[in-house]
């Protein structure tokens, strides 16, 4: 099983980052076709077959993990680099 761990500084108040993480779900889920919820006010879960991980809301960064199982492995790097584009676009 391969894991994606990324974090990111935001800068932003917890309205904003919150909005942030949703766009970022709404991404997720057009281009892998994941399903999510949040589970409580700063962290967000999401799950697909043959992935699921979540996206936490810290004061000034967010963190963002996902396990992926064997078959989706070798997507790894493409899911990744998808990933920390989106974020840097957001947050740099």
């Amino acid at each position: 099983m391969a894991t994606i761990h990324i974090k990111r500084n935001h800068g932003l108040d917890k309205k904003h980052i919150r909005e942030e993480v949703e766009q970022l779900a709404e991404k997720l889920s057009n281009e892998l076709s994941i399903n999510y919820k949040w589970e409580d006010k700063d962290r967000l879960i999401f799950e697909r077959t043959g992935a699921k991980g979540f996206i936490a809301i810290g004061k000034e960064d967010i963190e963002l993990e996902i396990k992926l199982n064997l078959m989706l492995t070798p997507l790894k790097g493409h899911i990744e680099k998808s990933i920390s584009s989106y974020l840097d676009e957001r947050f740099a």
